[in-house]
């Protein structure tokens, strides 16, 4: 049986195999800072400290912060404005990564975000960020290159004078054997090879796409709003699907709205590979995607942002631009925006960096005051985009 029937059927665990809606439901010194910058952040959060007008973030002004780990060790390197910082927590790698467990917990879970939750964020950004601040402040844009270890820690919703990170700043993720690209200890970012982990132009509106849509992810159809947006695109649902399609596929981009089926390894060395998107009968693995030529990809589908399999598939097909959520997101309503405005974005020529900051950003902005803070971070904040 696939994995998706199974998570249908309900024969396999809700927390590994979600389903968007249907199948999901010093250290005084830290804390002291931490119930300090919470309590910033809650004023600080209902107000955003962007301008309106979005510039393009590019890739050689952009502050990259590498996150290694070694002999249970977490190192941050940062490069920004030919200044090299290297920062090394207090706490162990370990520590570090099971803090980040719990908030990407509390966030699939949909656990109310409270006091205790700006305490943890805000003494995470402290340990990771502190030293930065000043460059980030400073910095257009962020990239984060990651290893698999790492692929769960939500840098970009850390807090940055108590508004998300995320909200402020167009942010990606890459990994540091992207391209087979290595940094250079030290050197700054304006100066490594511009190959991998970069960002590139929008799509416009000649590009090409394959769209799919599941009616049960996509009730509101935001795919055929993007098939407006690019008329040459191939459009099929996705009951309709079969594995073979993508090998044989040239287009400027992939779009899948559909039931993501992951169980996440936390970095340790089992393979994921049930990985999986419901099709019709079957399912679409990550090995699918050889063969296949597009320059982005989308995975509007459970969770895919943690699938280091589809994410190295997709890099091998020739895409530069992998998007998909960290966490089981909404089915409709808050991932139609998504789609809409990241979307169009592309079509009017915006870098895939910039189209994801404005989309979250006006999402965030959109919903502020009309719904709680939980609600808030829920609508604008699952998409990732990894730079391949």
């Amino acid at each position: 049986m696939p994995p998706t029937a199974a998570c249908r059927a309900g024969l396999l665990p809700l927390r590994l195999y979600a389903r968007r809606t249907a199948c999901r439901i010093t250290r005084a010194a830290l804390l002291a800072v931490a119930f300090a910058a919470s309590g910033m952040a809650a004023a600080a959060v209902q107000a955003t400290t962007t301008a309106d007008t979005v510039t393009q973030a590019l890739p050689e002004r952009c502050m990259r912060i590498q996150v290694h780990q070694q002999d249970d060790r977490l190192t941050l390197q940062a490069a920004f404005d030919a200044t090299a910082q290297t920062i090394s927590p207090e706490r162990s790698a370990s520590l570090l990564s099971k803090e980040f467990r719990r908030v990407y917990d509390m966030l699939e879970a949909h656990h109310r975000l409270d006091a205790r939750f700006d305490a943890r964020m805000a003494i995470l950004s402290y340990e990771l960020f502190g030293p930065l601040l000043p460059g980030l402040r400073k910095a257009p844009c962020v990239i984060f290159q990651i290893e698999p270890t790492s692929m769960h820690f939500a840098l970009d919703l850390l807090p940055l004078d108590g508004v998300p990170l995320f909200v402020q700043k167009p942010v990606a993720f890459s990994f540091a054997d992207a391209g087979g690209v290595t940094r250079i200890q030290g050197e700054p970012a304006a100066v490594q090879p511009a190959a991998a982990g970069t960002p590139a132009a929008g799509l416009g509106p000649q590009s090409r796409g394959l769209i799919l849509r599941d009616p049960e992810t996509d009730p509101d159809d935001g795919t055929g709003g993007v098939q407006k947006l690019f008329p040459g695109s191939s459009f099929q649902i996705i009951s309709s699907a079969t594995p073979d399609i993508f090998a044989r596929s040239r287009y400027d981009f992939l779009l899948i709205s559909g039931e993501g089926v992951v169980s996440p390894t936390w970095g340790k060395p089992e393979k994921d590979e049930n990985d999986a998107i419901g099709l019709g009968e079957d399912d679409m693995y990550p090995q699918d995607l050889h063969g296949a030529a597009f320059k982005l990809i989308y995975l509007d589908a459970s969770q895919l942002a943690l699938s280091k399999a589809f994410i190295d598939a997709a890099r091998h097909s020739g895409a530069r631009h992998y998007l998909a959520p960290i966490i089981s997101n909404e089915a409709g309503h808050s991932s139609t925006l998504t789609l809409r405005y990241f979307f169009g974005g592309l079509n009017q020529g915006m870098a895939p960096i910039d189209a994801l900051y404005q989309t979250r950003r006006q999402i965030y902005k959109e919903f502020e005051g009309r719904v709680n803070r939980t609600e808030q971070i829920y609508y604008a904040y699952p998409f990732r985009l990894y730079l391949l």
